[in-house]
């Protein structure tokens, strides 16, 4: 069985400037709706989408800035640059559908970290709640941010710790061993 790799011209011959091409939404061209069905929906230049899909191109780093907004097929529709800039009610909407979709819990203790063959296995607090998890390999599934940084387990699920030097102490020295 010959597997052949297609070199990077082979991928340049078949994108164009209009496949690059992608237009900021604005108040002005969109506006975005609680569709019958429950899910978000956008007016797009005078065409409805009864469901729209929300990404964020800079998760990390500015979460409320350049959201992608694609079609129920994933065929990019636009980009919002600023959330705030379609006002309080429209701005609800699109933060709600992104919250859904990018469900990160905040952990408030640490109560055990355990390594084992090189997965670690975090028992902590959320809340009120008790939850563990196990990140493989913590060098490459941690992502720094600010003051604090988010661990990322064997399922892709996030858990953020928002300011790593008030974290409590107990916590931190539960930690501080794991991070290099």
């Amino acid at each position: 069985m010959e597997i052949r790799v297609k070199n990077s011209t082979e991928f340049s011959d078949n994108i164009s400037p209009e496949t690059l091409k992608s237009e900021y939404l604005t108040p002005e061209n969109a506006g975005f709706f609680a569709s019958d069905s429950g899910f978000l929906g956008a007016r797009i230049k005078g065409t409805e989408y009864k469901r729209v899909i929300l990404t964020r191109t800079l998760p990390l780093t500015d979460p409320e800035e350049y959201i992608c907004v694609s079609d129920i097929e994933k065929n990019e529709l636009g980009i919002i640059e600023k959330v705030t800039d379609f006002g309080e009610e429209q701005a609800k909407l699109i933060d709600a559908e992104l919250s859904q979709r990018y469900f990160c819990p905040v952990i408030t203790e640490i109560l055990s970290v355990r390594e084992k063959f090189g997965n670690f296995y975090f028992d902590v607090k959320i809340g009120d709640y008790k939850k563990n998890f196990t990140v493989k390999n913590l060098n490459k599934n941690i992502r720094y941010h600010g003051e604090g940084f988010d661990l990322i387990d064997v399922d892709g699920s996030r858990y953020r710790i928002l300011d790593y030097n008030s974290f409590p102490s107990k916590s931190r020295r539960k930690l501080d061993p794991y991070i290099y």
